[in-house]
């Protein structure tokens, strides 16, 4: 992978996670919850960030598996993941 062990997230991502204690995500650590909070609610930049620090196919997992992401989100990313 592409990311070094708990790489903090970037600065602009604080306003997805305004319910959580920013200082203490890290990609590494918590990767599925930062991974459908970005797909859910992230703009270009953020999607971005996440679809070069994530394998493809874990990102296939997530979604495949998640309860967190709604469905509208789900199919969009299944159909731009060609899953």
């Amino acid at each position: 992978m592409a990311h070094q062990i708990n790489k903090k997230l970037p600065e602009e991502f604080r306003k997805y996670f305004w319910d959580c204690n920013f200082n203490e995500l890290s990609l590494d650590k918590y990767q599925k919850f930062v991974v459908e909070r970005i797909l859910n609610f992230g703009d270009i930049h953020s999607v971005r960030y996440i679809l070069l620090n994530v394998d493809k196919s874990e990102i296939k997992n997530i979604i495949s598996t998640s309860r967190n992401l709604n469905n509208k989100t789900k199919n969009f990313w299944k159909i731009m993941l060609n899953e």
